[in-house]
C-alpha cells in the first residue's frame, strides 16, 4: 500500500516548493524585469502593427495611382522598403533577446541590431519625409528661406539619430542609453521642431492658397490642411513623448523603446496617407433642382442627378415649368440631369491633389 505523499512524489517528481516561493524571481533575474522586457516587447509589437498598416496603405497606393510620376513612386516604395528592413532587423533583435538569449541577462542587455534599426533608420526616414515636405513648401510659396531653414533642422535631427546609433553601437549595452543625452536630445528635439514648423508653414501657405482659388476647391484645401496638421502633429507628439520618457525615467532606459520604435513607421504611413487622400472623391457642387411637386433626390458617382416627381392621375403636376396632365402617367416621371465635368489638377497645391473646373 503506497501512501499518498509517496504516490504524489511518483507522479510529480519535481520540487515546486512552497506557494510563497512562486513570486520570487529565479536566481540572476532582477525583480524589475518587467521594466526591462515589457517596453521592449511592446515596441516590437507596435512596430509590427504599424508595418501591417503600411502594407495596406502601400497596396492601396499601388492600385489607385499606377500613373504617378517615377519620382513619387520611388519615394513611396523606397520608404516602404526601408520600413520592411527595419521590421526585419527588429524581429532579429527579438529573437536575439527573447529566444536565443532567454534567461541570459547579459545578452538581454546587448544592443545587437537595435542601435541601427531604431535611431539610424528612423532618422533617415524622417529626413526623406521632411525633405519632401520642404519641397512642397517651396513649390507652393516660391520662397527658399523657410523650407531651407526647416531642411537644416531636419539634417540636424538626422545627424543626432546617426550619432545616437554610432554611440549606442560602441557602448554595446542598453543600460547605457541614458549616457547618450546630447545625441538623443538633438535627434528628438530637432525632429519635433521640424514637424511643427512644417505643419504651421504648410497650413499657412494652403490657407493663403485657399483665398485665391475657386470656391469649389476650398473644401478640398481645408481637408488637406487638416490632414497635414494632424499627421505632422502625430509624428511631433511621438518624438516629444520619447524625449519626456528619456529625460524623466533615466533609471529605466528601455521605457523609451515603444515611441522610438514606431517613429519611422509613423512618418511613412503619414506621407502615404497624404498621397492616398487623393483617391477621396472631390466634393461636387452644382445647381440645385427644385420643383413644386414632392421629389426624391440622390447623386451617384457618375455625376447624374435623378429627380422623380409624383404625378396625380386626375389633376396632374407641374415640374420645372412643364405641366403634366396625362392621366396615363400615373406612375410618375423620372428626370435624369447629367452633368459632365472636366477636372484638371494643380501641381502647385498638392501633387495633383486639387481639381480645377474649366
Amino acid at each position: 500500500m503506497v501512501s499518498s505523499p509517496a504516490l504524489l512524489l511518483l507522479l510529480f517528481p519535481y520540487d515546486i516548493g512552497p506557494p510563497s516561493s512562486m513570486s520570487v524571481p529565479p536566481l540572476g533575474i532582477p525583480s524589475d524585469i518587467a521594466f526591462i522586457t515589457g517596453p521592449t516587447m511592446l515596441g516590437i509589437c507596435l512596430n509590427w502593427g504599424f508595418m501591417g498598416v503600411l502594407a495596406a496603405q502601400t497596396y492601396f497606393y499601388h492600385v489607385h495611382f499606377p500613373d504617378d510620376r517615377l519620382l513619387v513612386k520611388s519615394l513611396v516604395y523606397g520608404l516602404a522598403m526601408l520600413d520592411v528592413l527595419q521590421t526585419a532587423m527588429i524581429t532579429a533583435d527579438a529573437f536575439h533577446w527573447f529566444c536565443f538569449g532567454f534567461g541570459d541577462m547579459a545578452q538581454l542587455n546587448e544592443t545587437f541590431l537595435n542601435s541601427w534599426d531604431v535611431p539610424f533608420l528612423d532618422a533617415l526616414i524622417a529626413l526623406v519625409v521632411q525633405a519632401f515636405y520642404c519641397w512642397r513648401i517651396y513649390f507652393i510659396r516660391q520662397t527658399i528661406l523657410v523650407p531651407l531653414g526647416i531642411f537644416l533642422i531636419s539634417i540636424a535631427q538626422c545627424v543626432g539619430g546617426i550619432a545616437t546609433a554610432v554611440k549606442a553601437h560602441r557602448l554595446g549595452r542598453l543600460s547605457l542609453i541614458p549616457t547618450e543625452v546630447f545625441e538623443q536630445t538633438l535627434w528628438l528635439v530637432s525632429g519635433a521642431v521640424a514637424d511643427v514648423a512644417i505643419a504651421v508653414t504648410l497650413a499657412w501657405a494652403l490657407l493663403y492658397k485657399r483665398t485665391t482659388t475657386l470656391p469649389r476647391t476650398k473644401s478640398i484645401i481645408s481637408r488637406v490642411i487638416r490632414l497635414t496638421v494632424e499627421t505632422n502633429a502625430l509624428t511631433a507628439g511621438c518624438a516629444v513623448l520619447a524625449l519626456i520618457i528619456f529625460w524623466g525615467a533615466p533609471k529605466h532606459p528601455t521605457l523609451v523603446v515603444p515611441p522610438t520604435a514606431i517613429i519611422g513607421k509613423l512618418y511613412t504611413n503619414c506621407l502615404i496617407a497624404v498621397f492616398n487622400n487623393r483617391a477621396i472623391e472631390p466634393i461636387r457642387s452644382g445647381p440645385r433642382v427644385s420643383a413644386t411637386a414632392p421629389a426624391q433626390s440622390r447623386t451617384n458617382n457618375h455625376a447624374m442627378h435623378s429627380v422623380q416627381f409624383a404625378i396625380d392621375a386626375e389633376h396632374g403636376a407641374r415640374a420645372g415649368g412643364v405641366s403634366v396632365s396625362d392621366g396615363s402617367a400615373a406612375e410618375g416621371v423620372k428626370v435624369h440631369v447629367v452633368r459632365e465635368m472636366e477636372l484638371t489638377y494643380d501641381p502647385e497645391t498638392e501633387l495633383e491633389d486639387f481639381p480645377k473646373a474649366r
